[in-house]
C-alpha cells in the first residue's frame, strides 16, 4: 500500500472512532436519570453521520488511489455498512504483505 492510500486510510479509521465516540456518548446521554437534552442528542447525532460521512469519502480516496473499482465498493461500503468496511481494509493489507518490502 502506498503512504497516500494509507493516509487514506488511517483518516477513515479515525472517522470511524468519531462515530464510534459519538454513538457511545448518544447511547450513555440517552439513559441518563430524567429528560436527556434533546439538543445534545440532535448534535451527537449529527456528530455520527458527519463521522460516518468522512469515512466513506475517505474510504473512496483510498479505493481510487488502490486503483479498485469505485462504485461497487462503495455501495458495498454503505450498504454494508461496518461489514463492508471490515472487508476492503483486510483486502488493502492483505494486498500490502504480498508486495515484497524494500
Amino acid at each position: 500500500m502506498n503512504a497516500a492510500t494509507k493516509n487514506a486510510v488511517e483518516s477513515a479509521l479515525v472517522a470511524l472512532m468519531a462515530a464510534a465516540c459519538c454513538l457511545w456518548f448518544l447511547i450513555s446521554e440517552a439513559n441518563v436519570d430524567g429528560e436527556p437534552s434533546a439538543a445534545l442528542l440532535t448534535f451527537l447525532g449529527l456528530g455520527i453521520a458527519a463521522a460516518l460521512m468522512a469515512h466513506w469519502v475517505f474510504m473512496g480516496q483510498a479505493l481510487r488511489r488502490s486503483g479498485r473499482g469505485l462504485l461497487p465498493w462503495m455501495l458495498a461500503l454503505v450498504l454494508l455498512a461496518p461489514l463492508g468496511s471490515v472487508a476492503l481494509l483486510v483486502l488493502f493489507y492483505s494486498s500490502d504483505e504480498k508486495q515484497p518490502q524494500v
